[in-house]
């Protein structure tokens, strides 16, 4: 099964690439959200954020934060929206992240259904991870 991102990756499909060393690649969205809304891939294939190696980590948020920063500085952003998906709400069977250049009414949206979580609730799951953490 080929892969898109794969394939911008070693040059066999268009895109708009920004930046790329050794371990990442970066490029403009095809279907953005908002003018300058980019994506910033490991060139090794992993299709979760909990597969990705440590150093493919470290180079996609230092070049999303170096992203960041670009898309501040030129276009007068109001902020920025760096996020990611896993398992069924991903796009593309490769991680990335993306870098959103966010302005004020911009129409871009994040919906927070409305649950209660009671003191137990946090208790419980505080005591759950912390488990998964190795701590007491």
């Amino acid at each position: 099964m080929s892969c898109i991102f794969c394939d911008i990756i070693e040059k066999k499909a268009h895109a708009f690439i920004l930046y790329e060393n050794e371990t990442v690649c970066c490029f403009l969205d095809k279907f953005p959200i908002n003018k300058g809304h980019v994506l910033v891939v490991p060139k090794k294939h992993y299709q979760e954020f909990s597969e990705v190696d440590e150093e493919s980590l470290k180079q996609v948020i230092l070049t999303a934060q170096k992203v960041a920063r670009s898309l501040e500085t030129l276009l007068y952003t109001d902020g920025i929206t760096i996020m990611q998906n896993n398992g069924v709400f991903k796009d593309v069977e490769h991680y990335h992240m993306h870098i959103i250049p966010r302005f004020k009414d911009d129409g871009f949206s994040w919906n927070e259904p409305e649950i209660t979580i009671n003191e137990d609730d946090f208790a419980e799951m505080k005591a759950r991870l912390q488990t998964c953490f190795g701590e007491k």
